[in-house]
Parts: C-alpha cells; sequence; structure tokens
C-alpha cells in the first residue's frame, strides 16, 4: 500500500494522557514565538498557559494571529502580574527550561510520575528570570552537540513537550 499524506478534516487526533500540562510564560518579547507556543501546546493538549500581562496586547496582533493558526481558541489563557500568585496556587511540580549549573537532561520529563506540573518558559534572550529560578522543583535542558548555546523559546518547548508525551 502506497503512503498519502492526509489532508487537515482527515487527521483524527484522539491521543489523551494521565497527565497534566500547563505552562507559565516569564515575559516573552515577540508575537510570532507566542504563537509558535501556542500551536505547540495546542498540539500537545496543554491543559493551560500563563501570560504575563505585559504580554497581553501580543494576542491582538496579526502576527501572533497568522502564527498560531487560530489555537488560542482551544487553549484557556490566564494573565498574571506577580508569578508567585500562580506558583502558590499550582498544586503540582514547577519545571523550567533553562541551563545551569545543576539543571538535568530534558530526557527526565518523560519519567516524571506526577498528575501535573507547570512548564516555565523564559524570555527569548534573557531566559528566566532569576526570582522565578529560584523557586523552581526541577531545571532541565536540551543537550545540544553544535557550537551554538540555544534554541528558539517555542523549539524548545515542542522538544520538552515531546518528551513530556513520549
Amino acid at each position: 500500500m502506497k503512503d498519502e499524506q492526509l489532508k487537515h478534516h482527515q487527521v483524527n487526533f484522539n491521543n489523551t494522557s494521565k497527565t497534566q500540562i500547563s505552562i507559565l510564560l516569564d515575559e516573552m518579547s515577540s508575537p510570532a514565538n507566542l504563537g509558535s507556543i501556542f500551536r505547540n501546546a495546542e498540539a500537545f493538549g496543554v491543559q493551560s498557559i500563563w501570560i504575563n500581562s505585559s504580554n497581553q496586547k501580543d494576542l491582538e496582533s496579526t502576527r501572533f494571529k497568522r502564527t498560531s493558526r487560530s489555537t488560542w481558541k482551544n487553549l484557556n489563557i490566564s494573565f498574571y502580574e506577580d508569578f508567585q500568585r500562580v506558583f502558590d496556587d499550582f498544586k503540582g511540580l514547577k519545571i523550567g527550561l533553562e541551563i545551569t549549573n545543576n539543571s538535568t537532561d530534558i530526557k527526565t520529563l518523560s519519567e516524571l510520575d506526577t498528575d501535573e506540573f507547570l512548564l516555565v518558559m523564559g524570555n527569548e534572550k534573557r531566559g528566566i528570570t532569576e526570582n522565578i529560578l529560584h523557586k523552581l522543583d526541577k531545571i532541565c535542558h536540551i543537550k545540544m552537540f553544535g557550537k551554538n548555546s540555544s534554541l528558539n523559546v517555542s523549539q524548545t518547548l515542542g522538544i520538552a513537550l515531546y518528551e513530556a508525551r513520549r
């Protein structure tokens, strides 16, 4: 039998997972990155996204809407001014995606034994702010093999969500 690419309306994804994933975005600066993050989040069944209030206007931009491909309509979106309130209310693990002197390989996300966790994504240039970084339960990094020291934040999220859902 010869493989044929399916059209969007022909694909029926009924994948489910017992683990609920939420995302907290720490001061993103690019509407295009936000759109890509939303596409990744929706594709991997993320339950909710917490966005810094300073980024609320970015969700109205043409660039965000085009890049997100309307996935924002399928996601629970909340805005925060103080991350600590989100952390206080969230009962699961809080996991950051950042390279630190104590971070672990991202493959450990597939080994988590928890019903829910919050993935924290940092700013494209500065990463996760220090006041948030020090309050995380776990920090993961992606092992890289080239000379570049970082990946785009939306690419990083896609890899992390894939590992978490494996």
